[in-house]
């Protein structure tokens, strides 16, 4: 062959390769393994904090999220189902990290199912099972279909006397010790501490107690929780090793709110404090807050899905005018309102300072219901001043990272690797933060949730 011929040949065919290869990166490679299903169109909120993809493809083949980006770098694996998204966001399933599961075990079962109905697609139960309610928890841990993935503190501990006469009250360390180890037989997750006086003065749990429950958790692998309301206890419990509390070091005196604080901004050196050493906030504001809420806002209770959702006794009070009425024009009315609002000051503060804010509602309590509180809360940390993006990260990435093992949680963002647990919305939580209640349709663990019989029927 002319040598002329061959070096022509030689030039077409590193243009044709090149020209391939251009192909390529302009254009996605459909996932190596076909089949899977994969959500075409949506608006994606990942759950990370990143911007928003308003065109997206999503993933998933069995229980885990294969690929998940813009259309136009994301392939859809051959024969996969296609799920149209077109005009609709998808975000994380919701992780609520403060419930109570009052009743038997088929009554925590149906707050269970309605968290689910709500995209609750995981939660913690947070210091008040009794044995056979921890026996359902940790079936609903172990993936029960019809429940969120459950995380569980069995019975929590408090002072002899003092607030929730139901806890383990030790009277001894060594006696608090064996109790912690009784829970880590039990297969719990987390060890729970009242840390406030909401009984009489004095009343509460000793630090030398609670160093020792701390201590004794970390050791049996546990994590340990605090409820507090006081800068120095959390100080003490800090440096004792626990970096998870409830609540805020705001003092409201009561469910219902109180008299503002003077100073209730948390110190510089606390907030360094919880950054050195990686702590979490789950404030849970729908607890204070909805002690007056549908007395303000009587017209939520035409919502069906809420007011199943209700607690059947709450729905009763404030569906009666007169009782709505004594609330709202109550002399201590905008002084509770007020005490309120430095509790939203006091996630703002902590979340621009970087410290972790996770999302809680105390749902179970009798204002606050199940599944519907979740959302509620998303829409008090926005007043608060966070933005709805901020908001979603709270109760999705940062819930999910203060579950154990600590920071290596599979759920809660909506990235290649990750649990496939996600929300499907009719419209965007960007624009209105209430929209995380226009739910189209919930996934959790790659299965599509039927919610249709997941609410009781009030």
């Amino acid at each position: 062959m002319p040598g002329s011929m061959a070096a022509f040949l030689v030039r077409l065919a590193v243009f044709v390769a090149v020209a391939a290869l251009a192909a390529c990166a302009g254009s996605p490679a459909p996932p190596a393994e076909p089949g899977g299903l994969a959500i075409v169109g949506a608006q994606l909120i990942d759950g990370t904090g990143g911007d928003p993809i308003p065109d997206s493809v999503i993933v998933i083949r069995d229980d885990r999220i294969v690929a998940a980006g813009p259309r136009e770098t994301t392939g859809i694996p051959a024969g996969a189902e296609i799920v149209d998204a077109a005009g609709q966001t998808v975000i994380p399933g919701l992780v609520d990290m403060h419930n109570h599961y009052g009743g038997d075990a088929d009554a925590a079962l149906q707050m269970l199912r309605t968290q689910l109905y709500f995209g609750v697609t995981t939660a913690r139960s947070i210091g008040t099972d009794n044995p056979e309610q921890t026996a359902l928890m940790l079936e609903a841990h172990a993936g029960r279909p019809d429940t969120p993935r459950m995380f569980t503190a069995g019975r929590g501990f408090s002072h002899p006397g003092g607030f929730n006469a139901g806890a383990r009250q030790p009277t001894s360390t060594d006696e608090a010790r064996e109790m912690v180890r009784a829970l880590a037989g039990q297969g719990v997750h987390f060890v729970k501490m009242w840390v406030n006086e909401m009984a009489e003065p004095g009343l509460k749990i000793t630090p030398e107690m609670r160093t020792a429950i701390v201590e004794e958790a970390i050791t049996n692998g546990l994590v340990p929780v605090a409820h507090i309301d006081e800068e120095a206890d959390g100080r003490q419990l800090v440096e004792a090793g626990l970096s998870d509390f409830l609540h805020t070091t705001v003092r409201t005196f009561g469910p219902g709110g109180g008299t503002p604080m003077d100073d209730p901004a948390p110190s510089a050196e606390f907030i360094r404090m919880c950054l050195d050493n990686n702590v979490s906030f789950t404030p849970t504001l729908s607890i204070v807050q909805n002690n007056w809420h549908f007395a303000e806002h009587p017209e939520l209770l035409d919502d069906s899905d809420l007011r199943a959702a209700m607690n059947p006794q709450a729905l009763a009070r404030w569906s009666d005018p007169e009782a709505r009425a004594e609330v709202v024009d109550a002399d201590d009315f905008e002084t509770r309102k007020a005490a309120f609002r430095q509790l939203q000051d006091f996630v703002k503060t902590m979340h621009d300072a970087g410290v972790r804010v996770a999302l809680g509602t105390d749902s179970g309590t009798a204002n606050v219901p199940m599944g519907w509180g979740t959302h509620h809360e998303l829409e008090l940390y926005v007043e608060a001043g966070l933005t709805p993006m901020d908001a979603i990260v709270a109760a999705t990435a940062t819930s999910a990272s203060v579950t154990p093992p600590v920071g290596e949680a599979e759920f809660g963002t909506l990235e290649a690797g990750k649990i496939a647990d996600l929300v499907v919305l009719d419209a965007d939580p960007l624009e209105d933060i209430r929209n995380t209640l226009a739910i189209g349709r919930v996934m959790k663990g790659g299965a599509w949730v039927e919610r249709e019989g997941l609410l009781p029927v009030r």
